[in-house]
């Protein structure tokens, strides 16, 4: 058997699913990698490609702790989406100092609380930032995220190819401005391992997004997004990232689970009563996955002492089917709302 050399790589992130994970995957896989092992969650996945494999472990603080305890250390270190407590983290912090390549956002503020004197590892920082070793500008979050990419200084690759610096167009097939940090991260990733910047350019113009967060499910004469909502915390998340791009009419369906209760439903339709005037919802739609009087009429209250435009429907396919028929084109439609949403995909597909 042939030897292979192996390239470890952890992405760190307090979130779930984390799109810095899924984009940097997305990148190998393209390029003729190919998954030789995952386990059950796809949180580790090992891939081979000729005589190379690459491990990719999607990491959170709550098991930094185990994977010391297994001397698992990486080549290359990538830090995404990170809580202030979690820079202070002392597992972290001894997981960064062992690391070959520390890629950090250098504009969460609490970043550098990160480093150790012991840290011996190359740093490439990346972010909004001047001081950035991987930066952008020219931004422009709209229908997908596009902005120039600017390398301020050279590096060596982990297989000891140099990196110049350089100034290049990105366009990354996904929506919201977080896209940016994102696909900063999983950038400074490929080019630490040696990928080229015009392979990673082309992957990223056609990447396709992470599960129902901020999912374009269509996107030709109108746009459609599928997202995963429960609190309010999560709607006005999805608002602030789609406040800029461009269209027509905004229409939304907010999915309610009953089981939520009427305190977070109130609030998450109070979120989406807020966000009306700035981003121009035209009118909402409202699936109710049970009926319950008294929370029709709590909704039937709320919505029309605020004068929207809105219909409630008891059955997905039929409420899916009305909005679709308002659609024209440049409109945009939001799927908002938990797993009472989990066959719209498919619904819609069938209606277009």
């Amino acid at each position: 058997m042939a030897y292979q050399s192996l390239t470890s790589i952890g992405i760190l992130s307090s979130d779930e699913n984390n799109i810095t994970h899924h984009i940097t995957k997305e990148i190998f896989l393209k390029l003729d990698y190919e998954v030789i092992y995952k386990n059950k969650k796809e949180t580790i996945n090992i891939l081979s490609s000729k005589n190379k494999l690459v491990l990719i472990m999607e990491l959170n603080p709550k098991i930094i702790e185990s994977v010391l305890n297994m001397e698992l250390y990486f080549d290359v270190l990538l830090l995404s989406t990170l809580k202030e407590e979690d820079y202070k983290n002392p597992f972290i912090r001894s997981m960064v100092s062992r690391g070959q390549y520390i890629i950090m956002n250098i504009d969460e503020s609490n970043s550098m609380y990160i480093l150790g004197e012991n840290t011996e590892g190359l740093i490439i920082t990346y972010g909004l930032n001047k001081k950035a070793t991987i930066t952008a500008s020219s931004l422009n979050t709209s229908s997908n995220t596009e902005f120039n990419l600017c390398l301020q200084r050279e590096f060596n690759s982990i297989n000891g190819i140099k990196i110049e610096p350089m100034e290049v167009p990105i366009v990354i097939n996904l929506i919201g401005k977080t896209s940016i940090y994102h696909g900063l991260g999983a950038i400074a990733c490929g080019l630490s391992c040696g990928i080229n910047v015009s392979q990673i350019q082309e992957v990223l113009s056609k990447i396709s997004g992470v599960y129902r967060h901020l999912e374009k499910i269509y996107d030709k004469n109108y746009m459609i997004l599928d997202n995963d909502c429960s609190m309010p915390s999560d709607y006005n998340l999805i608002f602030e990232e789609i406040q800029n791009i461009k269209c027509k009419d905004v229409y939304v369906i907010s999915g309610i689970d009953i089981d939520q209760g009427i305190y977070t439903i109130k609030k998450n339709l109070e979120v989406i009563l807020s966000w009306m005037p700035i981003i121009g919802i035209k009118k909402v739609f409202l699936y109710v996955n049970k009926v319950d009087s008294l929370i029709r009429n709590n909704i039937d209250l709320l919505l029309t002492s605020k004068k929207v435009n809105y219909e409630i429907f008891t059955e997905l396919n039929i409420c899916i089917e009305n909005t679709i028929l308002l659609l024209d084109k440049n409109d945009l439609l939001l799927m908002m709302g938990n797993e009472c949403l989990r066959n719209s995909r498919e619904i819609i597909s069938q209606l277009i």
